[in-house]
């Protein structure tokens, strides 16, 4: 992992508001627990964004200043983190690839200025 370390993101980062660039994208990560239920539910949603010499990362948005090419790509629900994490790992998330295929690439960025892009 770039800009971070591995063991770091997989103990807390991967589930509390993370956000990892991968080729041109940002991946945002979280996870939130219902009181209601005890079950908890983590998101990935990824757009378009530029790296910023592996510090920072600004988000390409639209004339409204509306993220870029925005989608939610992954989405469980489940009782445990610990099987949420394993689930989340082996996902094919990255452009039909899981985690381990990409950790190498992958870049733990903290959110810069967004650069507007009119379309």
């Amino acid at each position: 992992m770039i800009n971070g370390k591995i063991e770091q993101f997989l103990d807390t980062g991967w589930y509390s508001e993370a956000t990892i660039f991968y080729n041109g994208y940002i991946y945002w990560c979280e996870a939130n627990k219902d009181n209601e239920t005890e079950l908890i539910t983590f998101k990935v949603e990824r757009w378009r964004a530029v790296n910023n010499n592996n510090e920072t990362y600004s988000s390409l948005c639209d004339c409204n200043r509306e993220p870029l090419d925005y989608e939610e790509v992954y989405s469980i629900t489940e009782e445990h983190l610990d099987l949420i994490l394993k689930k989340f790992l082996t996902a094919k998330i990255f452009e039909g690839k899981d985690f381990w295929m990409v950790e190498k690439e992958l870049a733990w960025l903290d959110e810069g200025t967004p650069i507007v892009e009119i379309k």
